[in-house]
């Protein structure tokens, strides 16, 4: 297997993502501390169109990802061995066209729990070794390109005996199809739990996912354990690049034909909107395509009645766009190094935020980037962050706007993430096309001329005033649609920072509670802690308006028989 790790080296790209990854997390932290000045996009779940029942025009059967399970030696050098597994992976995978950037490390952990591999493995395994042996894993990602399953299952058995012979097993195998029409968690949720009852149980997922995502695991005739998941595409593509990841666009795949064939279907459904269903089969053998056929066409004849709508592209992104009310840029200096990332919106249900992160950006082109990635009549915020070794020591912040009357275009990030992007190819449509119509003055475009470094901005921006106004908050005297109001054990995310807005006291199911909505728009009912701190929070302002009241999430608990989260 080592044979394979000067590939890895010669690539020299390994070495890259901790950095990225370190002050994307310092980036994250600051937008999560600075919620208020995102725009929110993730609270509502109503589609515009018409009703219908049941999804249409399934596309053929795919797969576009695989994961893998490698047992390594705990004992040895880590690094050396997880280099060496991805590279044989690269290697035996290459007539699917898969490459580096196509497997991504997960998880590492114990091969012993669990049982997914047989003691006589974990034992030839150890005989490959001289001296100390701890068995280990490394759970490892394979993204593939939508192959055929038809035809990628032949393809993939060889390549999988292969990879065997290396202690690197199939441990799951994702099965999709795209389909027309879209629905809600709360509709599918709902059909199902009355259609199939004990047949599914639900994924409680919602604060990973949002509204328009959800996952069910169901047993197959052959008593297999498959994890079933029904998405609204063009919404996943605008809320963030994907559940592991804190910040980052998809927005580029609406237009670029990186897959033609999806591209095409995204294209064709853009008057009707387009789901995607997936299931995950675990386990190291590969069926035939005959058994997984079975279970999709059935799954398929249980979501024949479910509610759906005809939702086309330009609809959805008008409400989607409705929310967009500012845009942030962060610009981290440390030592000599710096950082850039914009954020356009958020998901404060997920915390996920769209936009994008970049190294080695210095202030001049940072501000640059700020006015190309604005939008019209809408405030610009801009986060200085200055760190000193793993600290933040300071974050200043400003506000910026376009000039009055300007319809100049919105970047979003390009190809490779690249935030230059432009049209350089007749086969990448313009956003309009594709139902990313302009709103409010928000015109979503690439230029046709190449943008480079060294090029003036889009448009000039300018420093305003920041307005405080507004910053205090509104006591009602009752709670407007209280059922939209969710405990806060179960909205709110550890070690995240809020700011109360708005409160009110009122009953709920003959209990009094104080119902608070955070600037972020989440809706929350207040359990003990949380309307403590509250009240006192008011009580030190007895003359006049309290302002915010920012307060971190902390760990859940049950107290007396009721689960309650901490707060600080």
């Amino acid at each position: 297997m080592l044979q394979y790790l000067k590939i890895v080296l010669k690539r020299g790209s390994l070495g890259r993502a901790p950095i990225m990854t370190t002050y994307a997390a310092v980036i994250n932290k600051v937008l999560n501390h600075h919620a208020h000045l995102l725009s929110n996009i993730g609270t509502d779940d109503a589609l515009p169109g018409g009703p219908k029942f049941g999804w249409r025009k399934y596309c053929k059967l795919f797969s576009d990802g695989i994961i893998l399970w490698a047992l390594y030696n705990k004992a040895g050098d880590v690094e050396d061995q997880r280099k060496a597994i991805v590279a044989t992976i690269v290697e035996a995978m290459d007539d699917l066209d898969v490459n580096r950037s196509n497997v991504k490390v997960l998880t590492m952990g114990d091969a012993l729990e669990g049982g997914f591999f047989s003691l006589d493995l974990v034992d030839e395994h150890q005989d490959s070794f001289d001296g100390a042996y701890i068995p280990g894993y490394i759970c490892i990602k394979v993204t593939l390109h939508h192959h055929s399953l038809v035809l990628l299952i032949p393809s993939l058995k060889p390549i999988l005996c292969k990879l065997k012979e290396e202690f690197i097993l199939l441990h799951d195998i994702d099965i999709t199809t795209d389909c027309q029409y879209v629905t809600t968690r709360r509709i599918l949720q709902k059909y199902l739990e009355e259609t199939l009852e004990d047949q599914v149980e639900i994924i409680h997922d919602r604060n990973k996912v949002g509204n328009h995502c959800l996952s069910w695991y169901m047993t197959t005739h052959k008593d297999q354990r498959v994890r079933c998941k029904m998405y609204n595409k063009l919404v996943q593509m605008l809320e963030s690049a994907e559940v592991r990841t804190s910040i980052g666009s998809r927005m580029e795949s609406i237009v670029m034909p990186v897959d033609a064939k999806f591209h095409k279907r995204l294209y064709k459904a853009k008057k009707k909107g387009l789901s995607h269903l997936e299931v995950t089969f675990y386990g190291p053998k590969l069926h035939k395509y005959s058994y997984y056929e079975h279970i999709l066409e059935t799954l398929k004849e249980h979501l024949e009645e479910c509610p759906t709508f005809c939702v086309p592209h330009k609809a959805y992104w008008r409400q989607f766009a409705g929310n967009i009310s500012s845009m942030v840029g962060v610009h981290v200096t440390k030592g000599n190094e710096t950082a850039f990332a914009y954020c356009h919106w958020w998901n404060a249900i997920t915390t996920k935020k769209y936009g994008s992160c970049r190294l080695k950006v210095q202030k001049d082109e940072a501000m640059r980037l700020l006015a190309n990635y604005s939008f019209n009549e809408r405030p610009i915020y801009f986060l200085e962050v200055t760190m000193d070794g793993n600290t933040i020591v300071e974050t200043k912040v400003a506000k910026y706007m376009r000039p009055e009357g300007c319809t100049a275009i919105t970047l979003v990030a390009g190809q490779q993430k690249s935030l230059y992007p432009y049209l350089y190819h007749d086969d990448v449509k313009c956003f309009k096309d594709m139902g990313i119509v302009k709103v409010d003055n928000i015109k979503i475009q690439w230029p046709k001329r190449r943008l480079r470094k060294s090029s003036p901005p889009i448009v000039d921006i300018h420093l305003v005033p920041m307005d405080d106004e507004g910053m205090f908050i509104q006591v009602h005297g009752s709670a407007t649609h209280k059922s939209t109001f969710e405990p806060g054990y179960q909205v709110l995310q550890k070690d995240t920072l809020y700011l109360v807005a708005s409160m009110a006291k009122d009953t709920f199911r003959g209990k009094e509670y104080i119902f608070a909505t955070l600037s972020s728009g989440i809706r929350v009912r207040c359990g003990k802690l949380l309307e403590q701190m509250l009240l006192s929070w008011l009580d030190d302002y007895p003359k006049a308006e309290a302002p915010w009241m920012p307060f971190t999430a902390g760990e859940k608990r049950k107290t007396g028989g009721q689960w309650d989260i901490q707060v600080e």
